[in-house]
């Protein structure tokens, strides 16, 4: 138990202190924080004035109005004043130059083609944001519609309008009465991809351990003082509180941010009121008030961290054994990839059905795959955040843990050979004998 001890704190220590690790574990949050930061950002960059010029050379969306004597829209509702944009209209597109030495942004021209193909040329010399886009396809498609309606003599654009109907749908549990199901099941998504990421990871990092050592011959040192099955345990339980470590203090980096960038935003009266610009909100009011992020609130986030952590450890430990089996039975990295196809197979069969299963969460495919060991991991954790049964849960890790306790015996068998086996890659049916015949 003392050399399973020392060799479990070796393969953690020796990994939890590279530079790699600490950087890699830092850059997560930063790298969240950052992509939020720009984003908010470019929002604020989106708020500065653009000037955009509609040419309308068919006369379809504006006239010329003596008083001004400027062109001026037709229907003045679909360009209305924001603060981001304004419209100037002309008869007449400007050349390359004039426009480059102009004040405006986006020059748009409109001309009849754009009956037969709804497609309109503009031109920029920056390219426009994604806001300003949305804005001149809503407000140049309603002008366009004014000016069919206008063509079109039996119906006039009020009664359009009135008739005309955008149907947006939102879904509702009928026995729970819950809405959210979807926003959270996208939740246990990206807590299985995180795991799902984490497996493969460190499950070669497993086997590139079992591979350098191998060749450097330390494991023939290594096996005169302790058993070999007690050595490739070591090495997968070490590699993988390496993987443990690194959830753990993300989750808690997470929560630190979180706590800290609430804060700040409340103290700096960033978060307003929909009903009340003037009223400042704490992080959690103004997050039930936005409809696409309150099932955030809904979400079991202690049971969430605490299942991530339990599935990893098992489903680790079931796909490691097979990473450090191959590792034994072959003497470089190259000559893995023939073993490592099927061995890989089902873990990246159960991302799949984790994409599948956002759709339908408690359909039969992803029910099935949430208690077959090798996509249980993976998949259980999107019906998590849905309310699944405690006994499903433990049912589903018990699957998990006891394969992986019977495969850890099976690839023990292998590796006991394989890890003194030089100069010759394997077949399938020699790994097989090695399984059955090792004492």
């Amino acid at each position: 138990m003392s050399a399973l001890r020392h060799i479990v704190y070796r393969e953690w220590i020796t990994r939890v202190r590279r530079k790699a690790f600490i950087l890699g574990t830092l850059a997560v949050p930063l790298l969240v924080m950052g992509s939020m930061a720009i984003g908010w950002w470019l929002e604020q960059g989106d708020n500065q004035k653009s000037r955009v010029l509609v040419v309308d050379v068919a006369g379809m969306v504006s006239q010329w109005d003596e008083r001004f004597e400027s062109w001026v829209p037709i229907c003045p509702d679909c360009f209305p004043d924001r603060a981001s944009l304004t419209y100037r209209f002309a008869a007449e597109g400007m050349e390359d130059e004039a426009f480059i030495a102009s004040d405006f942004d986006v020059m748009v021209v409109f001309d009849d083609a754009i009956l037969q193909h709804h497609k309109a040329m503009y031109y920029y010399e920056q390219t426009p944001g994604f806001d300003l886009q949305a804005h001149l396809k809503t407000d140049l498609s309603m002008a366009l519609e004014r000016f069919k309606v206008k063509e079109t003599q039996d119906l006039d654009f009020t009664t359009y309008q009135r008739l005309k109907t955008q149907v947006s749908l939102v879904g509702q549990d009928i026995v729970t009465r819950d809405g959210h199901a979807v926003g959270r099941s996208l939740v246990g998504f990206v807590f299985s991809l995180f795991l799902f990421v984490q497996i493969l990871v460190y499950g070669m990092h497993v086997m590139r351990g079992v591979i350098e050592e191998k060749i450097n011959r330390i494991v023939e040192v290594v096996i005169s003082v302790v058993k070999p099955s007690v050595l490739m345990t070591g090495k997968v339980i070490g590699i993988g509180l390496v993987g443990l470590t690194q959830f753990i203090v993300l989750s808690v980096l997470v929560w630190i941010i979180t706590l800290v960038g609430g804060m700040w935003l409340e103290h700096a009266d960033v978060l307003k009121s929909s009903a009340d610009a003037l009223v400042g909100l704490d992080l959690e009011s103004w997050i039930a008030g936005q409809a696409e992020l309150n099932f955030l609130l809904d979400v079991n986030w202690p049971l969430m961290i605490a299942s991530t952590a339990m599935f990893y450890v098992a489903g680790f430990a079931l796909y490691a054994a097979s990473f450090a089996a191959i590792g034994a039975a072959v003497e470089q990295e190259s000559d893995a990839q023939y073993f490592l196809i099927p061995a890989m197979a089902p873990l990246v069969a159960s991302y799949f059905l984790a994409v599948v299963a956002i759709e339908n969460p408690e359909g039969p495919l992803a029910v099935i795959a949430s208690f077959v060991p090798f996509t249980a991991p993976v998949v259980m954790l999107i019906r998590i955040p849905l309310g699944v049964a405690w006994w499903e849960v433990v049912l589903s890790w018990l699957g998990v843990a006891v394969t992986a306790w019977l495969l850890l015996r099976m690839a023990g068998r292998i590796y006991r050979v394989g890890i003194l086996m030089h100069g010759k890659r394997p077949s399938w049916v020699e790994l097989i004998k090695w399984f059955r015949h090792a004492d």
